[in-house]
């Protein structure tokens, strides 16, 4: 303040302070430091080179110390609305609960709306607005959109469980044998598919085309094909009670959490990506 001012009067009425203690300050600050900060003038207080090199690391520690309080700030405030969230599989793989409970805990004036959504549907219901948040598989190859990595999800080859002799000891050119429910295009889950394909050189029939994961584990149950399905869920499902596994060969789809980049420093989805940290820590 009396660098600014350039005079120990004005800075001290400034500081609602009288002018002696801000010269006792000054003179407490120069012996500390070991160096002059100010000369001394018939016409006020003049900054010496010192004082210059020193004011400017002043100005940088007080701006942070200011970022600091202005952040605690944000964090004092209570959050409140709805955050429209997309699932693109079950609610307990994506630990739903989980997250709902820790919200309630730590902002109970947040209201989540789930809403049901193949990756696809999630990232282009993120750029129209109509989404604030979801969940995605694959690689995210949008500028428009930051993606947080969850999980690497290990894939498995699904069959009716009447199946077990034929597939479970198949080798992977045998699995264009058998007909395939196949997802849309515009799904992770079908890139993995078709790379297994080219990889061996199969060309399956490919007898439904089907966009919700329980719908596919509905025909896989009745018989209708095989299908990629997450290891998690199969196993949640029963595997021994509910389908044939093929295992031979390791399959894999990354896990994240998306949102618009130009929101992801807005303070409900920092909010939320903190708790999805700590949910998925592990």
């Amino acid at each position: 303040m009396v660098a600014e001012e350039g005079h120990l009067t004005r800075a001290a009425k400034r500081l609602h302070a009288s002018q002696p203690a801000i010269s006792a300050h000054i003179k407490a600050l120069e012996d500390e430091l070991g160096v002059t900060l100010f000369q001394r003038t018939p016409k006020g207080m003049i900054l010496t080179a010192d004082g210059r090199t020193l004011k400017e690391h002043a100005d940088r520690a007080l701006a942070v110390v200011g970022e600091m309080v202005s952040h605690a700030g944000t964090l004092r405030e209570t959050l409140t609305g709805e955050l429209r969230i997309g699932i693109n599989t079950g609610a307990d793989s994506l630990r739903i609960p989980e997250l709902f409970r820790l919200m309630k805990a730590r902002h109970p004036h947040l209201t989540l709306h789930i809403l049901q959504c193949m990756t696809g549907e999630v990232l282009n219901k993120l750029e129209d607005g109509l989404l604030d948040a979801g969940f995605m598989y694959g690689e995210n190859s949008s500028e428009k959109i930051f993606a947080a990595e969850l999980k690497n999800l290990e894939l498995v080859i699904a069959g009716p469980i009447a199946w077990k002799d034929r597939l479970q000891d198949a080798e992977p050119a045998e699995l264009g044998h058998f007909p395939w429910i196949m997802t849309p295009a515009d799904c992770p889950f079908h890139n993995v598919a078709e790379r297994l394909f080219k990889t061996h050189g199969l060309f399956p029939a490919q007898v439904v085309l089907i966009d919700q994961e329980t719908a596919i584990k509905s025909m896989i149950k009745a018989g209708t094909g095989i299908s990629l399905l997450p290891k998690e869920d199969v196993r949640q499902d029963g595997t021994s009670e509910s389908y044939t596994i093929w295992k031979k060969e390791r399959l894999s789809l990354t896990l994240s959490f998306a949102c618009l980049k130009r929101r992801k420093d807005e303070p409900v989805l920092q909010a939320l990506f903190s708790l999805l940290s700590d949910i998925w820590t592990d």
